[in-house]
């Protein structure tokens, strides 16, 4: 099987307290300059400047089970990248999950290096 291509850059995604997410955003956008492109009730998602196609986003989110600075990354297919990932030793965290839009799992190699694989369907 050739080994599944990480294509891009999704997200990456910071958790900060509930509490402190208004802060967080005033930061974000006042501090970075960054525009705030979409927002739910605990995550708030920023463009990049060379943000093209809803990918290479930074969230925030007030979801602390999440790792701090966890990125997303677009493959062609989760199940296949899944299968490919287990079978070299990487151990699945998460997952997979069908979130509507897309199905996302959470893997970790032999470093610690926690990282979500995400495809669109």
């Amino acid at each position: 099987m050739e080994p599944p291509k990480l294509q891009a850059i999704d997200c990456i995604l910071y958790t900060v307290p509930k509490e402190e997410l208004e802060d967080a955003k005033h930061n974000f956008e006042t501090v970075l300059g960054l525009d705030r492109i979409w927002e739910r009730k605990t995550q708030v998602g920023y463009k990049l400047e060379r943000h093209t196609e809803n990918v290479a986003e930074v969230v925030f989110s007030t979801d602390t089970d999440i790792p701090d600075g966890l990125v997303h990354y677009l493959v062609d297919d989760v199940e296949r990248a899944l299968e490919y990932y287990t079978d070299h030793g990487y151990e699945l965290i998460d997952g997979p999950i069908d979130i509507g839009v897309e199905t996302v799992a959470t893997v970790r190699n032999a470093w610690n290096h926690e990282f979500e694989i995400m495809d669109f369907e």
